[in-house]
Order: structure tokens, then sequence, then C-alpha cells
């Protein structure tokens, strides 16, 4: 389906792959987990993870004149007595996007390692709920700000409920988008609905509320189908579940699993 949805996720799972493991457990506290999601600003993408011993962090800056971007990846622990995530080792590797094919090529680690008391990383979140990132090794991020955006890209699905989704973040490569694009697919008795939204997520209420319209596919049973398009604006509403699943607010809620494996060809 569409290519674009899927570069970071494909990027921060390569990542994934290299990084080092953290040396020591740190135990999840409720003040670090409110660093846990997906932030953004134009061009600008951070991720953090929670892991059993501490945070990951994926920082991914996008540069659109030269189709090319910095990413950062940090390990990190929450210093609960300055109410910050601080990090105990840092990636830092640059990469060219092909606008044609959509590839990615990684050039060479710039550089990776311990961090020490003059090079530590820190995140830390603003009194309007901003997030921070002050990179201690080349004062990087000092005048961002990222937005709270959920976790929600993706590819999500139930497949009793016959409902698939996939949701991705317009504001890293496409220039002048700052919102999430939403496609859903789902079936019916005599064919299949699909949606195509965009999406703004509310950190308030926790839920992605996307709106667009629809089309519908009627099977007519010999073989042929009918396409329908559906003028009148539509609503979805999304929730994050913490478990790995998202709640699609509709007949009573349905729950949609993240499907690692990406969006379908």
């Amino acid at each position: 389906m569409k290519k674009t949805m899927s570069i970071f996720l494909a990027v921060l799972t390569a990542l994934a792959l290299i990084m080092p493991a953290p040396a020591e457990e740190e135990p999840v506290t409720d003040g670090g987990m409110k660093f846990e999601s997906d932030w953004a600003m134009m061009n600008g993408l951070i991720g953090i993870v929670y892991e059993e011993e501490g945070y990951r962090v994926l920082v991914d800056l996008f540069d659109q004149d030269g189709n090319a971007g910095v990413q950062w990846e940090y390990n990190c622990f929450y210093n609960e007595e300055e109410d910050v995530l601080e990090s105990f080792s840092s990636v830092k590797t640059g990469y060219v996007l092909d606008p044609d094919t959509l590839d990615i090529t990684r050039g060479e680690c710039e550089y990776e390692g311990i961090d020490d008391e003059d090079t530590v990383t820190v995140f830390a979140l603003t009194d309007d709920g901003a997030l921070i990132w002050l990179d201690g090794r080349e004062n990087m991020g000092a005048d961002l700000e990222f937005t709270d955006i959920g976790t929600f890209e993706g590819v999500w699905k139930n497949e009793e409920e016959d409902v698939y989704a996939e949701i991705w973040w317009q504001g890293l490569y496409d220039e002048g988008s700052f919102f999430y694009s939403v496609y859903i697919a789902r079936g019916l008795e005599e064919g299949y609905a699909e949606f195509h939204m965009d999406g703004r997520y509310d950190p308030e209420t926790g839920k992605l509320a996307a709106a667009g319209t629809a089309d519908v596919t009627i099977d007519n049973g010999d073989g042929t189908y009918t396409r329908v398009e559906d003028g009148e604006t539509c609503e979805a509403f999304f929730s994050d579940r913490g478990d790995g699943t998202i709640l699609l607010e509709a007949d009573g809620g349905i729950v949609l699993e993240y499907d690692i494996l990406g969006p379908e060809s």
C-alpha cells in the first residue's frame, strides 16, 4: 500500500538490532513513564520506549532540501530527583533518502559509546508539556521543542472483526504536514469499506481523532464490483491501551493488535 508509512519504523527496528543493551536494570517508575511516547516537530521525530533496563530514545532530524537526515539513539535511565531522562550511551548516524524509491542509505557511524559526565544527554518536559532534548556531545536540540503525538504509527489488525488500519506520521518527510494519515479497511457482508482520514492526537484525552471520507466496494456476486464514494465526513477515534494494542471506538470498541510485519504489499 503506502510506501511512506513504514520508513521510520523500519529504521527504528534496524537500529534496535545494533544498539548495545543497557548494563544495569533500571526499575520503571511512574515519573519516567510520562516520557514514553512519540514526540514531533516539523522534520523531527523522537520515539521513547521503556525497556526492562531503562529507556531507549531515537531522535530523527530530516533535511528536506538535501533528502538526508541524522539519527541519534540513546540508552537512558530516569533521574527521579531531577525528573529527567539521562543517557548513559549514545550513537549518531547519518542517512540519505532516495526520493524516488524511498530507500534509505545509512552512512558511517559518527560516534558511539558510553557517556561520561561531560557527554550525558538530557530529555526534560516543559511546564507546557513539550519535550526538550539537550544533547551532551554536540549541544544539539537546545532550541527545539517536540510535541507529544502518542504512539499510533504502524499497522494494526483485528482479523476476527476484519479490520485493518495503517497509521503514519506525516511531519517527518512531508513538508508542511503535521498530522497522522489514517487508512482503515473494514470487511462488510457484501464487500468492504475504505476510510481515508487525517488524524490529530490530543494529549489531554490520550486519543487520536481522525476525520475523512469513505469508499464502499460492493460485491455484485457475479464477479463484478461496484464502488460507491460517500461524500459525507466520517470520524474515527483511537486510544492506546498500553499493551501493544489500540482501541478503535466503533461498535462498542474494536481492539487492534500491532503488526510487526508492517504494511501489506
